[in-house]
C-alpha cells in the first residue's frame, strides 16, 4: 500500500511526459537524443522548479498542471486514508505520498545534469528542487489525509462547530473570485481577438498554432489569478509591462496568444466595474456564514476566518504564479497586495452583509423554531385511556391521572363477550357491567393507584350507588 501511494501517482505523471516528450520530437522530425533530459525538465517543470535552458532562466510555468496533479494525490491519499484510518497508519500514508516524489526528484536531478550537454538542460538547485516537489505533494497529501481521517486524527473535538461550517461559504466565495477572474479575461479576449488570430498565425503550420493553443490552455490559471488580483485592486506585470486599475504600462510581451488579454492602451474609468467580483464574494461570503448561525458574532468570527484563509490562498497564488521569464523580465503578481486586499474586501464588507442578514433574518429564524413543551415532575403524564375516561366522568368525579411509570404497565385482555363500559351510570346497572381490565402497575409504593383485582365473575363485585367499578 505503501509503495502503491508514494510512486503510482509519479509513474502516471512520467508516463504521460514521456509520451509528450516523444510525441512532440517526432512530430518536429528531431532526433531521441535528449529525451530522457527533457522528461527531466517537465517533471521540474510540473512541480514549478525554476529552470535554466542554455544560459537562459525560466521560472514561470503553467499553473494547470500542478493544480491537476495536486488533486490527483489528494484524492488518492484520501482513498487510501480511508481503509487505514489510524494515526500511525495515515502518518505512514502522509510520509509515503511525499517521500515517493522526492526520491524520484533525485533521480530526475542526476538525469538532468547528464544530458545537459545534450539538450543545454542546466541542472536545477537541488534545495529549490526537493523544496518545491515537497511543498506540491505534502499539501495535496495532507488534504488527502485529513479528508479521509478527521474522525480518527481526533480533530473534531478540537475544532469548534462554526469553525467547520465556514468551510462551505469559504469554498463559494473562492469560487466566485475564480468566476469572476475567469469572465474578465474571457470579455478581455473577445475585445482583443484580432491581436490573438496574430499571434496564432504566428505558429507557421498546424503543428505550431496546436502548440501555442495547448500552451495558452496551460497558461489559463496564471492569467486568471492575475486578473483576479487586479479586480480586488492589486497589479500584475509582465516584464516591463503591468496592468492595475488606476495605471498601465506598455512593454515587450513573449508571442503566447493568452497575452492577449493585456490591454493595448491605458486604465478606463469603466474598470472600476470589476470591483464586483470581490463585492459579489464578499456578500455571498457573509450572508452563507449569517444564514448558518442566529448570532451575529459568529457569523463575524466565520467571515473573518474565511477571509483570512481566501487571504492566504490568494498570497501562495500569486507568488506561485510568477517567476522569471528570460530575457523579458520577470512575471510576477504582486502577492503581498493581492492577499491583502483580497482579505479585505471580503472581511469588511461580508461582516456588513452578515450582521445585515442578521439583523434581518435573524429574528424570523427565531421565531420559526417550534415551540417545545417542558414537563416537569409535577405534571402527570395522561395516556389516552386516561384521556378517555376522564372525558366520559362527570364534573365531581376525580380525574384518573397514570403516572409516566405506567407506560410499563401489562395489559392482559378478556374475552369479547364481557362488555366492559367504565363508569357506572346508574346503582341499578351497576350490577351488569364489569371492568375486566387488569393491570399489573410496575409503581412505587407511593403511588395514587389502586391495585387492580381480577374478577372472575360479576357476581363478585360489590355494588356501590356512587362509586366507580374500578
Amino acid at each position: 500500500m505503501l509503495v502503491r501511494v508514494g510512486f503510482r501517482v509519479p509513474a502516471l505523471l512520467i508516463a504521460i511526459l514521456a509520451s509528450l516528450v516523444l510525441v512532440t520530437l517526432v512530430s518536429a522530425n528531431s532526433e531521441l537524443t535528449g529525451t530522457l533530459g527533457a522528461i527531466a525538465g517537465m517533471w521540474f517543470a510540473v512541480h514549478q522548479v525554476p529552470l535554466s535552458i542554455s544560459g537562459t532562466a525560466l521560472g514561470v510555468f503553467p499553473l494547470l498542471p500542478t493544480i491537476v496533479l495536486m488533486v490527483v494525490v489528494a484524492r488518492a491519499v484520501h482513498r487510501v486514508s480511508e481503509e487505514f484510518p489510524t494515526r500511525r497508519e495515515l502518518g505512514s500514508i502522509f510520509a509515503a505520498a511525499v517521500l515517493g516524489p522526492l526520491l524520484v526528484t533525485a533521480v530526475a536531478l542526476a538525469v538532468a545534469t547528464d544530458a545537459s550537454a545534450a539538450i543545454g538542460l542546466s541542472s536545477p538547485n537541488a534545495f529549490h528542487a526537493f523544496a518545491w516537489v515537497a511543498a506540491v505533494h505534502a499539501i495535496a497529501a495532507a488534504i488527502g489525509v485529513v479528508m479521509g481521517g478527521w474522525h480518527s486524527l481526533g480533530l473534531a473535538p478540537w475544532v469548534p462547530t462554526w469553525v467547520g461550517e465556514v468551510v462551505r461559504p469559504t469554498m463559494r466565495a473562492a469560487m466566485v473570485l475564480i468566476a469572476g477572474g475567469a469572465a474578465v479575461s474571457l470579455a478581455a479576449m473577445v475585445a482583443s481577438w484580432s491581436t490573438m488570430e496574430m499571434l496564432l498565425d504566428a505558429g507557421n503550420g498546424f503543428v505550431g498554432v496546436l502548440g501555442l493553443t495547448v500552451l495558452s490552455i496551460l497558461y489559463l490559471p496564471n492569467v486568471v489569478l492575475g486578473t483576479s488580483a487586479v479586480s480586488v485592486g492589486s497589479a500584475a506585470h509582465v516584464g516591463e509591462a503591468s496592468v492595475s486599475l488606476f495605471h498601465t504600462a506598455a512593454g515587450p510581451l513573449p508571442p503566447l496568444p493568452v497575452l492577449a488579454v493585456l490591454p493595448e492602451g491605458s486604465a478606463q474609468t469603466t474598470w472600476f466595474l470589476m470591483l464586483v467580483v470581490p463585492i459579489t464574494a464578499a456578500v455571498m461570503l457573509g450572508r452563507d456564514c449569517a444564514r448558518r448561525t442566529v448570532d451575529v458574532h459568529y457569523a463575524m468570527s466565520s467571515v473573518w476566518l474565511g477571509a483570512a484563509a481566501l487571504g492566504i490562498l490568494a498570497t501562495v497564488g500569486g507568488f506561485a504564479a510568477g517567476g522569471n521569464l528570460g530575457t523579458f523580465g520577470t512575471v510576477e503578481i504582486t502577492a503581498w497586495s493581492f492577499g491583502l486586499l483580497t482579505f479585505a474586501w471580503l472581511a469588511v464588507v461580508g461582516s456588513l452583509a452578515a450582521a445585515l442578514t442578521a439583523w434581518r433574518g435573524g429574528s424570523k429564524h427565531e421565531d420559526s423554531l417550534p415551540e417545545k413543551t417542558v414537563r416537569t415532575s409535577e405534571q402527570p403524564v395522561l395516556t389516552p385511556r386516561a384521556r378517555s375516561v376522564d372525558a366520559q366522568q362527570p364534573a365531581d368525579t376525580p380525574p384518573v391521572v397514570h403516572e409516566e411509570h405506567a407506560l410499563d404497565a401489562e395489559v392482559i385482555d378478556v374475552p369479547e363477550a364481557v362488555d366492559v363500559p367504565t363508569i357506572a351510570p346508574e346503582p341499578e346497572a351497576a350490577a351488569d357491567v364489569v371492568e375486566a381490565e387488569v393491570v399489573d402497575l410496575a409503581a412505587p409504593p407511593t403511588s395514587d393507584v389502586e391495585e387492580p383485582v381480577e374478577v372472575k365473575s360479576t357476581e363478585d363485585l360489590p355494588v356501590k350507588p356512587a362509586e366507580r367499578s374500578d
